[in-house]
């Protein structure tokens, strides 16, 4: 393990910017919105108490995933992200096990306050965070299929939060085929680094071009199932309308320009989009059924 002297960190002086930036903040409002989206679609009763304990947990269990991927990823990172705060030298990789290891705690707290299926589904959260940074990751194809399953999770959560959870399943199963793929999608950007760490990823081990039908694959799946709120759950034409043309001709947009330049430039492009691209389909379901009212409970 490296100490805070190989990385010329003064003892105690991270700054609260780094810890931010490490844990990925972008990620974490993911995260909080997906479980608000989970609750609102599961078609129960609202708890506003339960929900945004559940929200709460699931921020700082990714942060601390978050943290455990760049505590395990140091060597890969000096190459693909050499400005995130590890390899960059503001944060040593003890600290950001400390951090992670605080926020699992706190996160694992938290799901007490609730009920025991959010507890038992944010313990589970958190030993899949865990095993996915120190062994999942680097296996072909498992890794993404458990990030793509814990993103899931989250729309999952708010459901159980709540004590319903049918409404959830078919968002969750959208979130997890576009979330498997981009994170394919990043492998493809990162074969250098991953090769450099001796990472066992999906395009290195059946090749780039292999890799890229998968993404293809999942993509198109995911639109195919876009549609079953509308369908079968009395989502409005409005969800369907953003879903289209917002969310589902972007993918294959993406897809098809992956297909045409998979280089690492484009890659990091698709990616980023992608990610935004889970905001728009959220935004469609909040405005997709208007007979839901604001949650009112505790």
């Amino acid at each position: 393990m490296l100490n805070d002297s190989e990385l010329n960190i003064p003892s105690g002086r991270v700054k609260i910017r780094d810890l931010i930036e490490l844990s990925r903040p972008l990620n974490g409002l993911l995260a909080f919105a997906s479980v608000w989206a989970g609750a609102y679609m599961s078609g129960g009763p609202i708890s506003i108490r339960s929900t945004f304990l559940v929200a709460t947990a699931a921020v700082l269990a990714l942060s601390a995933g978050n943290s455990l991927n760049d505590y395990c990823d140091i060597k890969i990172d000096q190459i693909n992200k050499p400005e995130r705060p590890i390899p960059s030298g503001r944060i040593s990789r003890s600290q950001a096990l400390l951090f992670s290891i605080l926020l699992l705690g706190l996160s694992v707290m938290i799901g007490f306050q609730v009920n025991l299926g959010s507890l038992i589904t944010i313990v589970s959260v958190c030993w899949l965070l865990s095993i996915y940074a120190f062994w999942l990751k680097r296996l072909p194809l498992i890794g993404n299929l458990v990030v793509g399953i814990l993103t899931a999770l989250t729309f999952v959560a708010g459901g159980i939060a709540n004590e319903v959870i049918q409404g959830t399943l078919p968002l969750s199963v959208f979130a997890f085929l576009f979330t498997t793929a981009r994170e394919i999608v990043k492998d493809i950007e990162d074969q250098v680094g991953d090769q450099a760490g001796f990472a066992k990823t999906l395009p290195l081990i059946l090749g780039e071009k292999s890799a890229v039908w998968v993404v293809l694959f999942l993509i198109a799946s995911g639109v195919a199932f876009s549609p079953i709120p509308y369908l079968i759950y009395g989502y409005s034409g409005l969800y369907l309308f953003i879903m289209i043309f917002g969310v589902d001709l972007v993918m294959v947009f993406l897809g098809i320009r992956l297909f045409l330049k998979p280089s690492q430039s484009n890659c990091a492009m698709i990616q980023k989009w992608m990610k935004w691209n889970i905001f728009v389909g959220l935004l469609a379901v909040c405005l997709g059924e208007p007979s839901r009212l604001l949650p009112v409970g505790v």
